[in-house]
């Protein structure tokens, strides 16, 4: 993609953004030609929240195999935690039935 037409996807979706947030009442604003940036609060908490419009060099099968990359890790990460989970429980339910039959015995 040419650098002119680049420069002009970036610049239409950061003014969809923007224009997107401004009605929903964001504080929003402009940090470099491609950035913007809002406050956000949540539970409390306030944060800025920086949003960069980025044209890649990709072609589409590449773009969608990292969006498949990205769901596989997630998929795995999941069952990563659910089998350390599970893996915790099992240890804490042996340690109950241990201190259990030790109180029997006494």
């Amino acid at each position: 993609m040419k650098l002119n037409l680049a420069n002009t996807v970036r610049a239409t979706i950061i003014d969809r953004l923007f224009k997107y947030l401004e009605a929903d009442g964001e504080d929003v604003g402009m940090v470099t030609s491609n950035t913007l940036n809002f406050p956000f609060e949540l539970d409390g908490e306030e944060c800025f929240v920086e949003v960069t419009a980025k044209v890649v060099k990709k072609d589409a099968d590449e773009c969608y195999q990292e969006r498949d990359d990205y769901q596989s890790r997630l998929v795995e990460k999941a069952e990563k935690k659910a089998e350390r989970e599970r893996a915790a429980a099992e240890k804490k339910a042996k340690a109950e039935a241990k201190k259990k039959e030790k109180e029997k015995a006494e």
